[in-house]
């Protein structure tokens, strides 16, 4: 294809990066400070707390600021066959715990209709 903005001194800069930062302030006086086109928006981070803020511009380019918690992110190790084999083994435990309190609860109450059932036939027989 024939270059036709080559003889107008126009050059093809399809190769050149745009330029990027991270917009760094302290605190909300320096994001309230921010200058924006209309339409626009921009992550400003905060040096004076763990926060991000949005800032979004309108058709008029009033800005508003909406502040983000950030954290360090940490990832999630999978769990090892060992701590799935003891989480079985808890959960096994916990199951004949609950099964013995209910047997012996169960005993209980049969010890006492056993004992009312005893002391009716008592008044019974006199």
């Amino acid at each position: 294809m024939p270059d036709y903005f080559q003889n107008y001194g126009f050059q093809n800069h399809s190769n050149v990066l745009p330029y990027q930062q991270v917009i760094q302030v302290n605190g909300k006086a320096s994001v309230d400070s921010i200058q924006m086109t209309p339409n626009s928006s921009v992550l400003l981070l905060d040096n004076s707390a763990p926060i991000v803020w949005l800032c979004v511009s309108d058709g008029v380019g009033r800005v508003t600021s909406t502040p983000y918690d950030i954290k360090v992110h940490e990832e999630i190790k999978p769990p090892s066959e060992i701590e799935i084999r003891l989480d079985r083994l808890e959960q096994m435990i916990k199951e004949i715990a609950h099964n013995e309190q209910s047997n012996v609860k169960q005993s209980q109450s049969q010890q006492s209709n056993g004992k009312s059932q005893s002391g009716k036939n008592n008044v019974q027989q006199n």
